[in-house]
């Protein structure tokens, strides 16, 4: 089985039931793998649940993963009244995943500690791919990830992510006090970037799209152009220029971040008074556009 057939969304209900729990148990073990080996023996609490129970960890001696499940044990039950049991489903099964993997599985695995920004790294990526895989089969690791969605829920005009760092930095700043130094504070910010963005490479791949906006009178040329040097289709769009009141037909083309530059010196060479807008996009879906070269 390929895996473009893998992740197919049409797949029968139980093929693709059985998927989700696969990935979800997979991505819980690299998250787990994460805190064994890097986050929590170098004393980072990178936010969530998984922070405070690196904190408590290193205060009382209680196991990551016992001290997950109950954390997360009053916030299931509110997930579940408020969200409803489709969602929890998997977020219960992650977080049981995790506490499993971290408490027993792992427990022989050797720990890295000869180098901080090292186990940074390595703890950030593993821990965002983790987390990345759990979220493509939508799902979540559960704690703080139900909570920060229940509060932008309660505050809408907030954004999910302004959520999600205000309650991280509570985390870390409460990290500094507990290990009575700024270092490890200042690591766990480190690793949550770069966990942030290995998620967002696992959720949107490495391939960036740009969508630029093109408006020329010389939109025919530019359009044929873009069609036989780029293999890239365009759409015009009607236009006017608010203070000329003239028409100023838009193209709007999608490329690959590595198509960009050419795209911009064929307008260049077509239409030097050309004005061009160019916006990242983190995923663009259609026929064609995968497969153009």
């Amino acid at each position: 089985m390929g895996i473009k057939r893998l992740f197919s969304t049409n797949q029968k209900p139980a093929v693709r039931w059985t998927i989700d729990i696969i990935c979800t148990i997979f991505g819980s073990f690299l998250f787990a793998l994460s805190t064994h080996m890097f986050s929590a023996p170098n004393h980072f609490a990178p936010g969530g649940v998984t922070g405070i129970s690196t904190i408590i960890n290193f205060l009382t001696g209680i196991p990551i993963g016992t001290m997950t499940i109950i954390i997360n044990v009053p916030i299931v039950i509110l997930g579940v009244w408020k969200i409803g049991w489709h969602y929890m489903l998997r977020s219960i099964i992650s977080i049981l995943a995790y506490s499993i993997s971290i408490d027993f599985v792992l427990v022989n695995v050797p720990v890295y500690t000869n180098d901080k920004m090292i186990a940074c790294i390595f703890g950030g990526v593993l821990m965002g791919c983790g987390v990345g895989i759990v979220m493509s089969r939508g799902g979540s690791t559960g704690g703080m990830d139900i909570i920060n969605k229940l509060i932008q829920r309660r505050f809408p005009h907030l954004k999910l992510g302004q959520v999600t760092f205000s309650t991280d930095m509570v985390i870390v700043a409460t990290s500094a006090v507990a290990f009575g130094s700024l270092e490890p504070a200042l690591y766990s910010l480190v690793c949550l970037f770069i966990s942030a963005t290995a998620l967002d490479t696992v959720l949107y791949g490495f391939n960036k799209c740009k969508a630029l906006y093109i408006v020329s009178q010389k939109h025919e040329e530019l359009c044929h152009r873009i069609h036989s040097e780029m293999n890239r289709g365009a759409t015009v769009l009607r236009s006017y220029g608010s203070y000329t009141n003239e028409e100023r037909p838009t193209i709007m083309v999608a490329v690959k971040q590595t198509e960009y530059y050419k795209l911009r010196k064929i307008v260049q060479q077509t239409d030097p008074n050309a004005f061009i807008i160019m916006t990242s996009a983190s995923e663009i879906v259609g026929e064609g556009f995968a497969t153009g070269k």
